[in-house]
């Protein structure tokens, strides 16, 4: 099964890509599409230690460039339950829609593996993106891998970020090591 994995970030990722490459059916490719990550040095960041996670275990990718700043500030209004809807839909949209282009069977997210996020809806939009474009989602809940997952990130150097993404996340979050960016407010 050709499968595209939808990238969030190399900590998230890197058990799920070792995790399906034990799987000798399945033929792995990534996508690093993640417009909601703000600032745009964070954005960079997180792509770069894509890249090396990738070369790393050798999957081919793509990845989706453009930063959308404009369309998030107005995307992402209301409380986090809205926001968050918003961007797994958009995310899981780009990968269906993606992995039908390229012919892939099957398409899933490395952000199935997080405790931290809605894995329901996350499972629930990836089905509704599938019948959407005629291709099906692989799930697999990947929660019980996240901290060796984190500990595999750490133990292979690549950046390990501090908040989810957003900008609101970013203003969200009391993680003590966050980076200090300084950009417009979102409040």
């Amino acid at each position: 099964m050709k499968l595209l994995l939808h990238i969030c970030c190399a900590p998230c990722a890197v058990a799920v890509v070792d995790n399906l490459k034990q799987n000798q059916d399945i033929e792995l490719s990534g996508f690093f599409y993640n417009p909601n990550i703000h600032p745009y040095e964070e954005f960079q960041k997180r792509k770069q230690s894509v890249a090396a996670m990738a070369e790393d275990y050798g999957i081919p990718m793509d990845y989706y460039d453009e930063f959308a700043l404009e369309y998030w500030k107005n995307s992402l209004k209301g409380d986090k339950a809205s926001r968050c809807r918003v961007c797994y839909a958009k995310r899981m949209d780009e990968t269906a829609k993606l992995a039908r282009e390229k012919g892939f069977d099957a398409f899933t997210s490395s952000l199935l593996i997080s405790p931290y996020q809605d894995h329901e809806l996350i499972k629930s939009l990836g089905e509704q993106m599938a019948q959407k474009y005629g291709i099906q989602f692989y799930y697999q809940d990947f929660r019980e891998l996240f901290r060796k997952s984190q500990n595999m990130a750490r133990g292979k150097g690549y950046y390990m970020q501090k908040f989810c993404g957003c900008m609101y996340s970013y203003d969200e979050s009391d993680h003590p090591k966050k980076p200090i960016y300084y950009f417009e407010t979102v409040k």
